[in-house]
Order: structure tokens, then sequence, then C-alpha cells
């Protein structure tokens, strides 16, 4: 069970990084294309960038929710130890 949890965590991690790289690059190259006045640079940008980040995001968001939820053992143990 912890091989699942870890590999999700990794999956968490990557996709962050993936989509706060990603989402930097956008917002720079979009604008560093309205000072330069390229509409082309704009287009290329939405087409290229912009996919990769919303899967990036909705995995990066699945697997955050997914590790929100703990394993029924780990949350009764603390409860058991203090009613002793």
């Amino acid at each position: 069970m912890h091989t699942v949890r870890r590999a999700i965590e990794v999956l968490f991690v990557l996709t962050l990084a993936a989509l706060l790289a990603g989402g930097t690059v956008f917002v720079a190259g979009q604008a560093i294309a309205l000072v330069a006045g390229k509409g082309d640079w704009l287009t290329l940008l939405n087409d290229t960038i912009k996919a990769p980040m919303c899967i990036a995001a909705s995995l990066c968001a699945v697997a955050g929710f997914l590790l929100s939820y703990k394993r029924r053992q780990d949350q009764e143990q603390p409860q058991e130890a203090e009613a002793r």
C-alpha cells in the first residue's frame, strides 16, 4: 500500500513542477509577445503550452485529492492511545 501512495506522491510532485514551469513560460511568453506586438507568438503559446498545462493541472489535482485520504488505521491509532 505504501508503494501506491509513494507513486501518487511522485506523480503529484512531477505534475506540480511541470505545471509551475509551464505556467511561468506561458505567462512570460505572453508578456514578451504583447510587448513585441507579435500576435502569432500568442497563438503559438496557446496552441502548444496550454493543453499540456491543463493536463498537468488535472493530474496534479487528482493526485492531491487522493493524497488527502489517509489509511483508516493511521487515524484510529492516535485516538486509541489518547483514550488509555
